[in-house]
Order: C-alpha cells, then structure tokens, then sequence
C-alpha cells in the first residue's frame, strides 16, 4: 500500500489544463442514500437498501491575477480527476458557488463547490 501525497490529486477539464492553478485543498464527496425497506408495523429494527448516489467536488485555492481559468457559476465542465499524473475519474460538473475571501495583510483566496451530474467513473 502507498500513501498518496495531497498535492499528486488535482482537477484538470476536458482540455487538459488545470481547473484551478494554486489549489490549497480538494475534496471530493461521494454520497448513496439508504431507503428505509422496512414498515413500522414489520420490526421495531429500521433495514435500509441503497439508493440513488451522488458526487461532489470542493476546491480551495490561491487567487492569482489571472482569472481566465475560473469556472463560472452554472456552467457544466467535463472534468478529469488525476493522481500521480495518471487519471483515476472523469466526470461531469456543474459549478454551483464560487466565492473569492480577501482580508487585509493575506493572500486572497477562493472556493468552488461543483455537483457531480451522472456517473463520476
């Protein structure tokens, strides 16, 4: 088993480019709901079966003078997640909140949070 260092995951979009250059952090969020199957008439014990999934994906990162690369909220990107230089999964997502933080005497910085819409594969 091998460790994998946090700055060897990155998000690139469907050209290849970073999605965000100077990312502090990312996290992907991978969600399945449980249904209940159970009647409260059956058991006293609630069952559960899975259901729907769902992803998401949130990014920290450095505000640079450029801003050609940040994503627009509600629009859909094709994104690529890579780790070590290899693509482990792809998928499409739409940017639902990007917010930009600047306090005197620090470096500005931002977040994105993008829905995962369909399979992230």
């Amino acid at each position: 088993m091998s460790i994998i260092h946090g700055g060897k995951i990155q998000i690139y979009n469907s050209s290849g480019s970073v999605l965000m250059a100077a990312a502090k952090s990312c996290t992907i969020h991978k969600h399945a709901d449980a249904i209940e199957k159970s009647s409260s008439t059956s058991s006293t014990d609630k069952e559960f079966e899975p259901g729907r999934t769902s992803w998401s994906i949130d990014l920290a990162y450095l505000i640079t003078t450029s801003t050609d690369g940040l994503p627009l909220v509600g629009t859909k990107y094709l994104i690529k997640v890579m780790v070590n230089g290899t693509q482990a999964m792809s998928g499409y997502v739409i940017c639902t909140d990007c917010d930009i933080q600047a306090t005197q005497g620090n470096l500005s910085t931002g977040s994105i949070k993008m829905q995962g819409t369909g399979p992230l594969a």
